[in-house]
C-alpha cells in the first residue's frame, strides 16, 4: 500500500508493542484516502475521512463524491473504533468515534443544500446557518467556489 508517497508494509507495523494497520478507504475530501488502525487501542487515525466539528471540504462532492465519502466512512466504521483522530479537528474536543456519524450527517445535509443552492453564497449561507458551531467556515466558501465553478 502506498501512503502519502511511501510504501506501508502490507502486514502493518509494530510500534511500542501495538500493531498499526493501514487501510485504503477511497475518496473522502479528495481521492485515495488512507487511515491507520491500531486495533489494540480501538483507535483509528482517520486523516481526512472523519472531521471533528470542523466544516468539511466538499469541493469534490459532486458526481458521486459525497456517496464515495460515505463509503469511506463505512469502511472506518467497520473497524469499530472507540477513538477517532481527525486531521481536521476542533482542538476543544476529544476524539470520539461519534465523529464518524457526525461527518456522515454533515455530508447528508450538504447534499441537500447542494441540490437547493444556485450560487456559492447560497450554499455558504445555508451550511453556516445549519452548522454555526463548527469551526473553519472558510472550508464552506472554498467548497462553494469549487462546487459552483466560480
Amino acid at each position: 500500500m502506498t501512503v502519502q508517497g511511501s510504501v506501508f508494509p502490507a502486514g502493518g507495523l509494530l510500534l511500542d508493542g501495538h500493531e498499526l494497520l493501514a487501510h485504503e478507504v477511497g475518496h473522502s475530501d479528495t481521492d485515495d484516502t488512507s487511515v491507520l488502525h491500531v486495533p489494540s487501542l480501538d483507535l483509528v487515525i482517520a486523516g481526512d475521512v472523519v472531521y471533528n466539528n470542523v466544516h468539511q471540504y466538499l469541493g469534490e462532492g459532486r458526481d458521486g463524491g459525497v456517496d464515495a465519502w460515505h463509503q469511506a466512512l463505512d469502511k472506518v466504521a467497520t473497524l469499530k473504533p472507540r477513538f477517532v483522530v481527525a486531521s481536521h479537528k476542533d482542538i476543544q474536543r476529544g476524539n470520539p468515534a461519534s465523529d464518524i456519524e457526525e461527518s456522515r450527517r454533515y455530508l447528508d445535509v450538504a447534499a441537500v443544500v447542494l441540490k437547493q443552492a444556485t450560487t456559492p453564497a447560497e450554499y455558504f449561507d445555508a451550511m453556516k446557518q445549519r452548522y454555526p458551531e463548527r469551526v473553519n467556515p472558510w472550508a464552506i466558501w472554498l467548497s462553494a467556489l469549487q462546487l459552483f465553478g466560480t
